[in-house]
């Protein structure tokens, strides 16, 4: 299969494990039932150990234990719009309505409110040269004030004059290692410097305008890759180094799906995993989708059934890397990272809701050969599908690229092993378009091309 040759592409993974497509494996639940859905978390690294931490949307945060998913109650910390950051043995939690300051949740002990004078009463925030920034406070939307400088603890007094002024409401914030992202509805802005303005000293912190046409009003789908900050607006899905942008919907050429998908949306969380950014959508109308961007390749494919409201990633840890998503209407975290890399010990893959993994792909409209009509003969598949006796993959096809309704070429039985077979067409049309639709589950589903025994005609046949 050439690039570009895939229309739409789920539940498979390209060209990662070891075929062009591998169907994902199954999620599986990390938690047990809490009281209220997850609203965000983090594996913190304190020096004492890692401890996995998040919060429902009771405001509860948990302790996870990360082998058997019990929950451990540590008392309550605010609902946020974005996931906690971490400074030292400090994280810090942030109140998505404003109404309170922020909250640190060490490792041992129950949440500290920072109470000290000029603290603000923070809805994002993240780290930069070592203290926290943070802003977006009700009053003072468009304002972000510095924590104090180490070894000066998080609960004392901040300094009333670290405070800096931009250029409108601020809806999230990101810190590289020359800039800090100040994020708006609709642009960026940054601070470069080094700095900070404390007490009578102003600093050297330069304050410019980066984006005019991009910014974000969902901080959970701010991420990190290779000293590049991640976000995502209705124009689609951008990445920058806080210089230059680039927009990955774009480059992916999905940019009508992503419009109608952020036009329905409820709720929006993102995570990077490997070289992946994953980020999931909840619709109003109760659907969700799970976009996975190559950042590589600059591809994008799908996943289905993984309905996250909440998610964030433990890279740099002692142990895998993990990907844990909280599932809207279950009150429990789910370890999704397996999706990624099935294990054909399970057998078949099924989801922790119950879902059969059934991927699919589409391919897209193709003339096969300049403007005329074509006889398409046969349509073949090479494929190894794990499964029980009987049919396991369908094919269909659309005479124009217009169509929705596809015609069904047949089925193909599953196999044992690397095998190619192939089905009658027996259409005279001027191009076609496939698709290859899993019918039961399997423990795996390799597929590695799909080819078409076509012949031109004369061209002035119409």
């Amino acid at each position: 299969m050439a690039q570009g040759y895939l229309w739409d592409v789920v539940d498979y993974v390209p060209a990662l494990v070891d075929a062009q497509l591998t169907s994902r494996g199954a999620w599986i639940y990390g938690s047990d039932v809490a009281d209220a859905d997850f609203g965000c978390g983090i594996l913190a690294t304190f020096t004492a150990g890692e401890q996995l931490l998040a919060n429902s949307k009771n405001n509860t945060l948990y302790q996870v234990n990360t082998n058997t998913g019990a929950l451990t109650n540590r008392g309550v910390v605010p609902v946020g719009k974005q996931n906690p950051v971490q400074l030292f043995d400090d994280t810090v939690w942030f109140d998505a309505t404003g109404a309170s300051t922020p909250k640190v949740v060490r490792a041992t002990g129950g949440p500290i409110a920072l109470a000290g004078a000029n603290v603000p009463k923070a809805t994002v925030g993240t780290i930069w040269h070592n203290q926290v920034a943070c802003g977006g406070a009700p009053g003072t939307e468009d304002s972000f004030r510095f924590s104090p400088a180490p070894p000066v603890a998080l609960t004392a007094d901040w300094d009333v004059n670290s405070i800096i002024r931009t250029a409108g409401a601020i809806t999230g914030m990101a810190g590289l290692r020359s800039v800090l992202l100040i994020f708006h509805a609709s642009s960026v802005e940054r601070i470069r410097g080094t700095d900070i303005p404390v007490g009578t000293d102003p600093g050297d912190l330069v304050l410019e305008t980066v984006f005019q046409q991009a910014g974000t009003t969902e901080p959970k789908s701010i991420c990190y890759w290779q000293e590049n900050v991640i976000f995502a607006d209705e124009h689609g899905v951008h990445i920058t180094d806080g210089a230059v942008i680039r927009n990955l919907v774009q480059q992916g050429a999905i940019s009508s799906y992503w419009r109608n998908l952020y036009n329905h949306k409820s709720s929006i969380a993102a995570s990077v995993f490997l070289d992946y950014y994953v980020i999931n959508v909840v619709r109003t109308d109760g659907l969700n989708d799970t976009l996975v961007c190559d950042l590589n390749r600059r591809q994008w494919f799908r996943f289905s059934n993984i309905p996250g409201v909440s998610s964030f990633a433990s890279g740099g840890t002692i142990g895998m890397e993990r990907i844990w998503v909280g599932i809207s209407g279950t009150s429990r975290l789910a370890r999704i990272s397996a999706c990624f890399f099935p294990s054909t010990l399970i057998d078949p893959q099924v989801d922790g809701n119950g879902t059969n993994v059934l991927p699919y792909f589409e391919t897209p409209w193709y003339k096969l050969a300049p403007e005329g009509r074509k006889r398409v003969r046969f349509v073949y598949l090479s494929y190894d599908a794990r499964a029980g006796p009987g049919d396991v993959l369908g094919v269909s096809y659309i005479l124009s690229p217009q169509d929705t309704t596809w015609i069904s070429a047949g089925n193909y039985p599953a196999t044992s092993r690397y095998t190619r077979y192939r089905l009658p067409v027996g259409k005279f049309p001027y191009g076609i378009a496939f698709q290859v639709k899993q019918l039961v589950p399997t423990s795996v589903t390799r597929i590695n091309e799909i080819a078409v025994d076509a012949h031109a005609a004369e061209r002035s046949r119409v």
